[in-house]
């Protein structure tokens, strides 16, 4: 008997075996989506004898440890507790050495996705803009190529990861759609070009990191839009001065670290900072300021951690600094 004969056998004997009990079952066609899957990613140890939503045999460690989650999620709420659907998988520091799987849409309940630190492979698939994900998270792996536009049209994305890769090219401008964001972490990829001007309609980020990268042009003034951002790390990302005054509208930051610009000869003034006053740490290294360091960095009564070296900055220590304890000061 082939194996796909044998899978399709096991699949109807244990939705009948779970329905006698009054279980709930997965559909068919999740489990053989999971079977393929399990294929395109190189995963191994799924135990198709067993009920993938079951949170045993391999679908799922509740005592791996932070960093290495191994789970596959269901929700079994649907027709009167009857009919379960997968809703995550995390596949997390799995040692996985395939590529990702284009038919993510064959679970119409997915909302997360994590496949953080493995050895994956290729690009994106432009199938998963037909999901409804909420969290994409692909750190630490192999993937090469461009961020499909596609990915632009999942609505109901919050958070898209993709550190710590090998992505390339310029930044589709479709990522704008994306009107649910929070977390857009792009750091160490060989991304080019300019930040899209379509970028000025993420206002709910909160969490936006694009350091290491080939970026050009100026850091936009864009960015004077997205009021509700709390982490903004802009660290040898090939941007350059300078930093835009509408930075000063960003109350709510605790985390502002931007490194390494290009340009601007003469220097710039340092920038206009004194309404962040949540502040907990400020990176501001070699970013061609000039002048003197302003009281008010000295009145940042959270902060922690201050980094203001290999700047041209001149003068004394203001006296508002005898009451900060700092953890971290370098200037």
């Amino acid at each position: 008997m082939s194996f796909s004969r044998l899978l399709f056998a096991s699949l109807i004997a244990f939705g009948l075996a779970a329905y006698a009990v009054g279980a709930a079952v997965l559909p068919a066609d999740e489990v053989k989506a999971l079977s393929d899957i399990a294929k395109t990613l190189g995963k191994t140890d799924w135990n198709f004898s067993a009920d993938p939503c079951g949170g045993q045999w391999g679908w799922a460690n509740p005592k791996a440890e932070k960093g290495s989650e191994n789970a596959v999620s269901c929700n079994c709420t649907f027709s009167n507790d009857t009919i379960c659907h997968v809703t995550s998988i995390v596949l997390k520091n799995q040692n996985l050495q395939g590529s990702l799987p284009p038919d993510l849409s064959r679970f119409p309940y997915l909302q997360e996705i994590d496949l953080s630190r493995n050895y994956l492979n290729g690009t994106i698939p432009r199938e998963w803009g037909a999901t409804q994900m909420v969290n994409i998270s692909i750190i630490g792996n192999r993937f090469t190529g461009p961020i499909p536009k596609e990915i632009g049209n999942i609505s109901t994305l919050v958070n898209f990861t993709v550190e710590f890769n090998q992505f390339s090219g310029v930044l589709p401008p479709e990522l704008g759609k994306l009107s649910l964001l929070e977390k857009l972490h792009l750091t160490s990829n060989n991304f080019t070009g300019q930040l899209p001007a379509a970028f000025e309609k993420l206002t709910t980020l909160k969490d936006f990191r694009i350091g290491d990268n080939q970026f050009t042009g100026e850091i936009p003034h864009l960015i004077q839009n997205w009021k509700n951002l709390q982490k903004l790390v802009i660290q040898g990302s090939g941007l350059s001065g300078p930093i835009p005054p509408g930075i000063a509208v960003l109350g709510n930051m605790t985390d502002l670290r931007i490194s390494d610009l290009q340009g601007n000869g003469s220097g710039d003034p340092f920038p206009p900072l004194a309404n962040l006053k949540q502040l907990k740490i400020l990176v501001l290294r070699s970013c061609n300021i000039i002048g003197r360091i302003p009281d008010f960095v000295g009145e940042f009564s959270s902060l922690k951690t201050l980094d203001l070296s290999f700047n041209k900055l001149d003068g004394e220590i203001p006296a508002s600094f005898s009451g900060v304890f700092l953890k971290n000061a370098d200037y």
